[in-house]
C-alpha cells in the first residue's frame, strides 16, 4: 500500500494505492471522502491497481483558494502516478467528476462505471430534494451545523423514499461523520470554486464501455441521469439496484463489489 500527497495548481490532492494490475480509479460522492472506498479497495487490490484519492475541497485534500477544475486535478494525479490510461469508478458527485473527465480526455478511460452518478450543470427537481436544499440553505445561514448535515443525510443516504430509522444505521453514522469532516474542514468550497462542463447535454458523446448503476429508492434526478447515460453513451447499459437509496456500495459492499469486479473483467 503506497499513500501519498501530489501537488495539483494552488493545491494538493491525498491518495492512496493499493495492489497491481490494470488500475481502477475510485471517485467519491459530494461531500464525503474517499473512505467511502474501503470496501472495494480491498475487493480489487488482488486483481488491479486500486487508487483512491479525496478530491480537492474533500478529505484530507487542500481547500481551494481560487477557481479550479476536478476533471483536470484527476488528470494531474494520472500524470503523475505515470497512468496512461485508467478505469474510472464513480459514485454522485465522483461521477459527475468522471463523465467530465471521460469528455475531456477520452482516450484515457479504459470502462466507466457511473454509480448513483449527476452530470454536471443538472439541474435538481426531485420535490424532496428541493426541499432538503432549501432546508439545508436556512441551516447554513443559521449556522446550524447538525441541521445542515442532517438534511444533507436526508437527501443522499435516506433518499425521498425511507425514513431514518428505514436505513442502516451504520452507514448513516458513518456517511454523517464525513460529511461533518469535509464541511467542517473545507466548507463547500469543493463546489463554490469548482468549474465544469455541460454533461447533462452531452451524454451521447461518451466512448468508453459504460455501466450505470442506479439505487431503486433514490431520487428521480438520478433515475433520469442513469436513463441518459443508457439511452446515449456508445456502450451503456444500466443497472438498477433493489431496496437501496444512493449510497449503493455503503449499503450492499458484496453485491456492489461482485457486479463490479465482473464489469471489469470484461
Amino acid at each position: 500500500m503506497t499513500r501519498g500527497r501530489i501537488p495539483v495548481e494552488n493545491g494538493e490532492l491525498a491518495y492512496e494505492i493499493r495492489g497491481e494490475g490494470a488500475p481502477v480509479i475510485l471517485l467519491h460522492g459530494g461531500i464525503i471522502d474517499s473512505r467511502m472506498w474501503d470496501a472495494e479497495m480491498t475487493a480489487l487490490e488482488n486483481a488491479y491497481t486500486a487508487i483512491r484519492y479525496d478530491a480537492r475541497g474533500h478529505g484530507e485534500s487542500s481547500t481551494p483558494t481560487e477557481r479550479f477544475r476536478h476533471y483536470d486535478d484527476l488528470r494531474t494525479l494520472m500524470t503523475r502516478l505515470s497512468l496512461p490510461r485508467a478505469s474510472l469508478v464513480g459514485l454522485s458527485g465522483g461521477g459527475r467528476i468522471a463523465v467530465d473527465f471521460a469528455l475531456t480526455y477520452p482516450d484515457l478511460v479504459e470502462d466507466l462505471v457511473l454509480v448513483a452518478a449527476g452530470l454536471s450543470a443538472m439541474e435538481m427537481t426531485d420535490p424532496f430534494v428541493v426541499e432538503q436544499n432549501r432546508k439545508l440553505q436556512e441551516a447554513g445561514s443559521a449556522g446550524d451545523l447538525t441541521a445542515a448535515i442532517e438534511c444533507i443525510l436526508r437527501m443522499w443516504a435516506d433518499g425521498p423514499r425511507r425514513a431514518p430509522d428505514e436505513v442502516d444505521q451504520d452507514v448513516r453514522r458513518l456517511c454523517q461523520e464525513l460529511y461533518t469532516h469535509t464541511v467542517t474542514r473545507h466548507g463547500l468550497t469543493g463546489f463554490t470554486l469548482m468549474d465544469e462542463l455541460r454533461a447533462i447535454e452531452r451524454a451521447g458523446e461518451l466512448t468508453p464501455r459504460t455501466l450505470t448503476l442506479v439505487g431503486e429508492l433514490d431520487a428521480s434526478d438520478i433515475h433520469r441521469v442513469a436513463d441518459l447515460v443508457d439511452g446515449g453513451a456508445r456502450d451503456a447499459r444500466k443497472l438498477v439496484v433493489p431496496g437501496v437509496a444512493h449510497m449503493i456500495n455503503l449499503e450492499k459492499p458484496a453485491e456492489f463489489s461482485r457486479i463490479l469486479l465482473d464489469f471489469l473483467a470484461g
